[in-house]
């Protein structure tokens, strides 16, 4: 097998494929707002998607044994999932008053098609990539296509601040979203298959992956994982209308804002990517994950716009570990006969709570009592904080790492990550030999 090959027609793909996500990946709620959207649609436009894309990746597994060949399924599913975006002007000969049902409907397709195609390119991806280099490599990619991503999304944004017909400005990016995909969809088609092995003894059902959680390290990772994203996304759907609706942003403000994170990302990926190498990705799932619990709790204090990007590039700069480590988790933890059904299950399960927080969050963004700053938003994001934070405590130790890596200390690396240490390793370099010859004295 040619890898470089592979890996060559893989990036070409990813920057289609990243045009196509920085055109839509921020706009999709403010286009519904744009629509009309209520706080419940809000709700069910992040949760339909999520649980019917999460169904189908319980049979993702079953699909690819029965077509053998995970390439032909993922350009299949990328073509599908273009002419799902292109679909989406069809919302011009809809009667006002069903449009953004229509809206939750497409996007719900077009989840379907993206989810089958994620599951199947990651297990297809981590037998292309060396496995001693996942973080390394998937990292620099990141960085690379995020910043394509970032630009994109940037042009969006720009393009919506000028653009009079804020409708037709949302059904022009989402068109240009689709051409960008059937273009990925071109460039994945060329890449060489890797073929899979398929033995009747790994064969396992949904149920009974999950009936092993007392015993499994990847099931109690699973859980761990799922659950914490259902505390995230009880807010999640909300920072965009809180910006755009109550705190009566641009779209170039609101760009900013979003982007912060985006950019922040994208310039540490590849700390966290030689650190996930070096230490594992259990110590930095752990970490970070603390870290994520103060960021929705941060947004109570202040609406400046400037300490928003702050928070916001500090919420992006400790995602990015988060996210780059639980994906290469996965890589470590299952091997390749069972990979495809692992990622399956694990998507599956991360999307059926992710869909049960963002459907809880179109009820408590309406029922939840005004605490903070006279929106009951704010309420709603310090109850996610908290959410997050009973997830983290009560799952505190329930996974370890599967290989050997380096044993770093948490306080310390926790101090890292935050820029404390190099403040303190400095101020005792300055100060030590200075105190040290008084004590002589």
């Amino acid at each position: 097998m040619n890898n470089k090959k592979s890996l060559h027609y893989s990036f070409l793909d990813g920057i289609f494929a990243s045009i196509m996500m920085g055109l839509t990946l921020n706009y999709v709620i403010p286009f519904s707002l744009v629509l009309g959207a209520r706080n419940i649609e809000v709700g069910l436009l992040n949760a339909l998607p999520q649980f019917f894309g999460s169904i189908f990746h319980l049979k993702t597994a079953d699909i690819v044994e029965y077509v053998k060949s995970r390439l032909k399924i993922i350009t299949i599913f990328v073509f599908l999932h273009s002419v799902s975006y292109l679909l989406i002007l069809s919302i011009f000969l809809v009667p006002t008053h069903y449009r953004v049902l229509s809206f939750i409907f497409l996007t719900t397709v077009s989840s379907i098609f993206s989810s089958i195609v994620g599951t199947v390119w990651l297990s297809l991806m981590s037998d292309t990539v060396e496995k001693e280099r996942y973080g390394e490599y998937f990292a620099w990619r990141g960085k690379v296509l995020g910043i394509i991503n970032l630009v994109a999304s940037f042009i969006a944004g720009i393009f919506l601040g000028i653009v009079k017909n804020k409708f037709l400005g949302f059904i022009t990016l989402f068109f240009l979203a689709g051409i960008s995909r059937l273009i990925s969809g071109y460039f994945i088609s060329k890449m060489e298959d890797v073929p899979i092995k398929f033995l009747p003894e790994k064969k396992f059902t949904y149920w009974q992956f999950i009936k092993r959680v007392k015993e499994s390290n990847f099931v109690k990772y699973v859980l761990f994982v799922s659950i914490f994203n259902f505390s995230v996304y009880v807010a999640a759907p909300f920072f965009n209308v809180y910006m755009l609706r109550e705190l009566k942003m641009s779209y170039y403000e609101y760009t900013f804002v979003t982007l912060s994170s985006a950019i922040s990302g994208l310039f540490f990926l590849p700390f966290w990517g030689r650190v996930a190498d070096r230490i594992g990705n259990v110590k930095i799932i752990k970490i970070t994950s603390v870290l994520i619990c103060f960021v929705p709790i941060l947004w109570i204090f202040s609406k400046n716009l400037f300490y928003l990007i702050l928070i916001n590039a500090f919420s992006g700069y400790i995602w990015a570990g988060f996210n780059l480590a639980t994906v290469n988790f996965i890589f470590d933890v299952a091997s390749q006969e069972v990979r495809t059904r692992c990622v399956g299950y694990f998507n599956f399960t991360n999307g059926i709570f992710i869909c049960l927080g963002t459907l809880a969050s179109g009820y408590l963004a309406t029922h939840l009592p005004i605490l903070f700053g006279n929106s009951k938003l704010l309420t709603l994001f310090v109850f996610s904080g908290m959410l997050r934070f009973f997830t983290v405590y009560f799952f505190h130790n329930k996974f370890y790492e599967v290989r050997r890596v380096d044993v770093v200390d948490s306080k310390e690396f926790l101090f890292t990550i935050l820029g404390i240490k190099p403040v303190m390793d400095f101020t005792k370099e300055t100060f030590y030999p200075f105190v040290k010859r008084l004590n002589n004295k």
